[in-house]
């Protein structure tokens, strides 16, 4: 009888040191509360450095939307007329497409994917900066950041007279430093910036100073860029830039649109939809 209670003492004394040492451990491994962050109204984006993506698939849409495609033209203020391409798609986002400044680029760059973008319910506008593509040059003594400020503030109007509130700029290259300059002129919705710069405009530096400075913002540069510190001036651009924002370098030397030639193109693409998905679905 006493064995019998003193194994019965034994087994529950250990039990009970068992369920100690488990909740000190459950303690242990909880981490402290992080800090309360002041509430922001516009889409979280988690900021992000990161030099060794891992592989992303684009999401697959939960529908496919219909959509209408047309040839469109419109007018800068020095009355260039500007040939453009517009998808006409069902969500109140519209996403403005800028291509890259050599001289075999154009809008063409962008189709492909704006029609992917058009797809999951986004409507997207290509065009033609001036002296590319379907839009003549016209000369002048403006600096060219003037001219290319023109178009781009054409083609925002044009998104606007749809009744689009909600635009978002994405450039490749010279449209990447398009879309900054314009975000300083317009209220964006959301910002992405591949191989792109700072505004050539030197009194559009500060970021904290642009329409809307916490929309999201996505920058992303190869780790070889070819261009001469495109790099570290992307990098930068993300550094002064205000949260919420993200920064992709992907691997290899690809720049601007280029990246959609490559491996690095699905994950580039997954980005950008998680981004507009963002937009699309706040308030």
């Amino acid at each position: 009888m006493k064995s019998s209670f003193a194994l019965t003492l034994a087994v529950s004394l250990l039990l009970a040191a068992c369920a100690s040492a488990g909740e000190a451990t459950l303690e242990a491994t909880q981490a402290p509360p992080s800090a309360t962050s002041a509430p922001t109204s516009s889409p979280t984006l988690q900021p992000t450095i990161t030099s060794t993506p891992e592989p992303r698939e684009s999401p697959t849409p939960e529908s496919v939307y219909s959509y209408e495609t047309k040839p469109v033209s419109f007018s800068a203020q020095d009355g260039l007329k500007i040939s453009g391409t517009f998808f006409h798609s069902q969500d109140d986002v519209a996403v403005l497409f800028v291509h890259m400044a050599g001289n075999d680029d154009s809008q063409e760059d962008w189709i492909p994917f704006a029609k992917q973008v058009a797809q999951r319910g986004f409507s997207a506008l290509t065009f033609d900066m001036r002296c590319h593509g379907g839009t003549e040059c016209r000369g002048g003594s403006e600096p060219g950041w003037v001219t290319s400020s023109w178009d781009m503030r054409a083609a925002v109007k044009f998104l606007r007279n749809q009744g689009f509130k909600r635009i978002v700029c994405v450039g490749a290259s010279m449209g990447g430093r398009a879309c900054v300059t314009t975000a300083f002129d317009e209220e964006l919705a959301g910002l992405v910036v591949i191989s792109g710069t700072a505004s050539d405009d030197p009194a559009k530096q500060d970021l904290n100073q642009m329409g809307n400075p916490g929309m999201p913002k996505l920058f992303a540069v190869s780790e070889h860029d070819p261009n001469l510190k495109r790099t570290a001036d992307m990098q930068a651009l993300f550094e002064s830039a205000p949260e919420p924002k993200s920064f992709q370098l992907l691997p290899g030397k690809a720049h601007g649109t280029e990246f959609f030639k490559t491996q690095s193109g699905s994950n580039l693409s997954a980005l950008i939809y998680e981004l507009l998905y963002s937009i699309r679905d706040s308030v």
